[in-house]
């Protein structure tokens, strides 16, 4: 009997009788998870199945193909600088990652490691491959959600930050000019509050494709913001070339836009700061543009300015800008109240909530310093919302309290009545206060109601099926016609104080107001005449049948514990 003698291994240890033979080599690189070529004076001399799967060719059409045919045109210079590298033994072995073409021309991407080898005196280019086409991809998309707006594919306000830097500092080293162009569209608000934020969406589109079409290779181009857009110019020798790059923009702007069969005619507020004339650092530069774009705006629309350093109005309007923002979050508007009285009884009926703002460095500031730069810088619609929570509030307190035999009025600004969501948000306040919400009348002015006078009237009519009031602010100053009156469920006609300031002295407003009274009798409407300060004046509208008076001649918009005081003291004893 023949006796085998097994050698015990120490563990680690190989010997020759323990290695793979040729053919389990080959069965092992061909049935690989990654591509494996070889290549031989830039052809290729092997590859296994996963190379060919990759690309969706056979082996018998990929042997002797050069690897530059499969190489996209985009990366075919970047992969010869490799490879000669890798042949010219500047490198021991490089790895990146390419585009290429398959068979049927799609496009992707694989990651290549590759090293070389000598055979029978030939040098080998040896390496494996695998398809990076998902993960790159993945990886192109989170950069362009980083660095680009998603709606007009322009640059982001993240990529803008990266970039303004990046030039500042290659300018300041060679002593080069920057310019920052900063524009938004004029009235863009008026569009989104009107049309909704879809034809907005498409206005700011087409926008930027009509500016980007004017500018030189070397500008960038962002949208940072809503209907905000920054261009950084460099390579100029003069001031003169940047006025010229507007005047490009500006004369492009001329023709309309089409956005669901309606025309827009969209002009630009331009401001322009220069670098390092206006600014050293980026935020004092986009604060200069910013201020120069408030003046173009102030001069008229439709034009551009160029930052001046010995102006310091804008710059003060700049403060109070971002202090109204603020304010607005810190809860800095408060609600006064001015008394609205039968005019027969002398008795309390109603009141108008009037805005007014607790600046902690300025005081208290009437809504003429404040609320038109609210409506220059689309702040109106917050505003209104938090006068409108303000004013439930107090509404509940009175309830509570079992005072709440009058109404409250709220004004109501254009830009939240035609805003898209504006019967959405009323009907969310209705369920939080159920039928406080019929305590409240909505102001609404002549020119709110005259932009889409079917939306209106169905808005309106809407309104008060969910329990509010609604009244016509400043009647007789906008264009409404009894017709369209008649169309309109609203409960109350307030004549403007224009007509009432002059009444017992000029025939004409006296008339006017006569008219607007007799009016609104017919329709069934109350009416409430707006600023009577004499006794005169409160007779004359007595005596046209008017209901109610509002004005300083009972008394001025007060703070709300004044108001208390003054008015509802006997009820709160």
């Amino acid at each position: 009997m023949e006796v085998q003698v097994f050698k015990m291994k120490r563990v680690g240890e190989i010997s020759m009788d323990m290695m793979p033979s040729d053919e389990t080599f080959r069965i092992l690189v061909e049935n690989s998870v990654v591509g494996v070529y070889i290549i031989s004076e830039n052809k290729f001399t092997y590859v296994n199945q996963y190379f060919c799967d990759i690309f969706s060719y056979t082996k018998a059409e990929i042997l002797g193909k050069s690897m530059f045919e499969l190489i996209a045109k985009v990366d075919k210079k970047r992969a010869r600088k490799f490879v000669e590298s890798l042949m010219s033994e500047k490198m021991s072995d490089t790895n990146f990652t390419v585009e290429v073409i398959t068979k049927i021309g799609e496009l992707k991407y694989v990651y290549i490691y590759g090293s070389v080898l000598e055979f029978n005196g030939q040098k080998n280019l040896v390496g494996t491959l695998v398809d990076a086409t998902e993960k790159t991809l993945a990886t192109k998309k989170l950069e362009y959600l980083a660095n680009y707006d998603s709606l007009t594919g322009l640059f982001n306000r993240y990529y803008f930050n990266l970039q303004f830097e990046r030039l500042m500092s290659h300018a300041n080293r060679y002593k080069t000019n920057l310019a920052l162009i900063l524009f938004d569209i004029d009235n863009f608000k008026r569009i989104n509050d009107s049309l909704g934020h879809k034809a907005g969406d498409s206005v700011l589109i087409k926008t930027a494709k009509l500016v980007k079409n004017v500018l030189r290779d070397s500008d960038y181009f962002f949208r940072i913001g809503g209907d905000e857009f920054t261009i950084i110019m460099e390579n100029f020798h003069s001031s003169n070339e940047v006025k010229l790059l507007i005047k490009r923009i500006q004369q492009v702007l001329k023709t309309s836009i089409e956005v669901d069969d309606l025309s827009f005619h969209i002009s630009l507020s331009i401001g322009v700061s220069l670098f390092p004339e206006h600014g050293k650092d980026i935020d004092t530069l986009q604060k200069s543009a910013d201020i120069a774009m408030y003046r173009a705006k102030k001069d008229g629309k439709n034009r551009f300015s160029i930052f001046d350093k010995d102006s310091t109005t804008s710059t003060k309007v700049m403060e109070l800008e971002n202090e109204l923002y603020e304010g607005i979050e810190r809860g800095e508007l408060l609600v006064y109240l001015q008394p609205q009285v039968d005019i027969n009884s002398d008795s309390l009926i109603g009141a108008e909530a009037l805005v007014r703002w607790n600046n902690p460095k300025r005081g208290v500031l009437t809504p003429n310093l404040f609320l038109p730069l609210a409506q220059e810088v689309g702040l109106m619609y917050k505003l209104d919302l938090v006068m409108i929570e303000n004013t439930f509030l107090l509404l509940k307190k009175y309830d509570n309290l079992e005072l709440l035999d009058f109404n409250i009025s709220v004004n109501i600004s254009n830009a939240l009545f035609h805003h898209q969501r504006f019967f959405s948000i009323m009907q969310k306040f209705q369920k939080r206060y159920t039928y406080l919400c019929s305590y409240m009348k909505l102001e609404l002015t002549e020119d709110i109601l005259m932009v889409d006078r079917m939306h209106t009237n169905k808005m309106i009519r809407s309104l008060r099926l969910i329990g509010y009031k609604t009244a016509i602010d400043d009647f007789g100053t906008g264009y409404s016609s009894l017709s369209n009156l008649k169309m309109m469920e609203i409960d109350e006609l307030k004549i403007d104080r224009s007509f009432i300031a002059d009444i017992t002295h000029d025939k004409n407003d006296k008339a006017i107001v006569k008219a607007i009274v007799d009016m609104g009798h017919t329709l069934d409407l109350a009416v409430l005449a707006e600023g009577a300060e004499s006794v005169e004046q409160v007779e004359i509208l007595r005596e046209m049948g008017c209901d109610m008076i509002q004005g300083y001649y009972y008394d001025k918009p007060l703070p709300v514990e004044e108001f208390e005081k003054k008015w509802l003291q006997e009820f709160l004893i």
